[in-house]
């Protein structure tokens, strides 16, 4: 038996895909431990959608090492895939995964040699690799990744070069695993991936996004059913209507926007316009009001004048959206953008994060506000200073006085907030 230690970067899909692997090596056997205790094997689950996460993954690889010096080291993840050799050589690598095969984890570290660097590498399979969901403590939300693979080719980003292809779960073992993680006892089920709108492209009779959400909240009724990010143009007059009609589907829709300026979507190969993205956030609110609407929003992108980036926020402002999160555009090597003429200096990149930084806490001020006096069915996950903090389904954060409150459903009435946080009280 091995003592394993787990770091994880990124973005839910990782986050799955190490609870899936944390499985897996118990059920063979090994022990699961904090990464800042003594293991024999640390797996660093690396993450490289921007020059600052390509750092943080080195960083925590080296931290393991000064642990325990004679422990093996296992990278895999988005930037060991794409990265291979500067990550082998500056981390010292025993494995380097990358992104495919990650259930052959198990079989690869056992099968270490002592003297040997496993480099395993290589295109991502055509096949969908299925994990196990679920993670092993606790029992409140539970992460299913239905979907892997990007063929958006966005001129910032190095995801498709690191997941590979469009590649779905196939249907029927999404929910059999829904149905599953309803038994085990979660409350709440994340679909996650790394573009869930492609869901069912490259299975048999294509089955859409809309129709797997609905045999999910089908088969597991007694779980809320979360979405991940979407691509705008998922949002349909169709599809907003048949989510309105499940009542377990949580009204929480995150809309990647990245620019509301037309000419800066078009630079970055985003695939819809500012309009076309209004329309969807219109469309959610006409058939699920009041439900919570969150975005990711690129600043100082090459080429972006003030004048667009002014632009963008007043279009980020006019959608009424709850919550932004604001990330100055960073340089990758391999990517269009990193050629393209215009590229902004950091200190005018950081000018704009911090102003969009400022006009995003407004909207999430007056989103929380508008929230004030209403009541709402909140999943408590954690008790922190005598309080419980949970979600509720449009997915702001609540925090209520009570006892054993955790994993319980429970009405709550919002009486004010704080920061970020809703204060409420518990009804029952």
């Amino acid at each position: 038996m091995m003592k394993i230690a787990f770091y994880t970067l990124g973005c839910k899909a990782n986050q799955f895909e190490t609870q899936a692997l944390e499985r897996l090596f118990t059920e063979h056997g090994h022990e699961i431990v904090p990464f800042d205790q003594f293991a024999d094997v640390y797996v660093v689950n690396t993450c490289t959608v921007t020059a600052m996460s390509d750092r943080k993954s080195r960083n925590a690889a080296r931290r393991c090492k000064k642990i325990n010096p004679e422990a093996r080291l296992v990278l895999c993840g988005c930037y060991a895939q794409v990265q291979a050799e500067e990550a082998k050589a500056a981390c010292g690598a025993d494995a380097v995964i990358g992104t495919p095969d990650k259930s052959r984890i198990v079989a690869i570290v056992e099968e270490l040699a002592p003297d040997g660097v496993r480099d395993l590498w290589h295109e991502a399979p055509p096949l969908f690799d299925v994990l196990p969901a679920g993670g092993l403590s606790g029992r409140t939300r539970a992460l299913l990744k239905v979907q892997d693979g990007c063929k958006n080719f966005c001129t910032y980003c190095l995801i498709p070069f690191a997941r590979g292809p469009e590649r779905s779960m196939p249907f029927d073992i999404a929910v059999e695993e829904a149905a599953k993680l309803a038994v085990e006892g979660y409350r709440e089920i994340v679909l996650t991936g790394i573009e869930i709108s492609a869901y069912g492209r490259d299975l048999p009779g294509k089955p859409d996004l809309i129709s797997l959400i609905e045999a999910l909240c089908k088969a597991a009724p007694s779980c809320r059913i979360r979405l991940g990010s979407l691509e705008p143009r998922t949002v349909t007059e169709d599809f907003a209507r048949r989510c309105a009609a499940l009542p377990n589907l949580c009204p929480h829709f995150h809309l990647s926007l990245q620019s509301g300026c037309d000419k800066t979507l078009q630079n970055m190969n985003r695939h819809y316009t500012a309009a076309e993205y209004k329309t969807a956030c219109d469309l959610l609110r006409q058939y699920m009001p009041g439900c919570g609407l969150t975005t990711d929003l690129i600043v100082g992108f090459p080429g972006e004048s003030e004048a667009d980036f002014a632009e963008s926020l007043a279009f980020v402002a006019s959608c009424g959206l709850g919550k932004v999160h604001v990330f100055p555009y960073s340089r990758r090597q391999g990517t269009r953008a990193a050629t393209m003429p215009g590229q902004l200096s950091q200190a005018v990149k950081a000018d704009r994060s911090q102003k969009a930084i400022e006009v995003c806490r407004e909207l999430e001020r007056r989103d929380l506000a508008g929230r004030v006096g209403q009541v709402y069915q909140v999943l408590f996950e954690q008790e922190e200073d005598g309080f419980f903090t949970g979600h509720i389904p449009e997915y702001c954060l609540v925090k209520a006085r009570g006892e054993n409150l955790h994993n319980e459903v429970l009405p709550v009435k919002i009486t004010g907030f704080e920061g970020e946080t809703l204060l409420g009280e518990v009804l029952v």
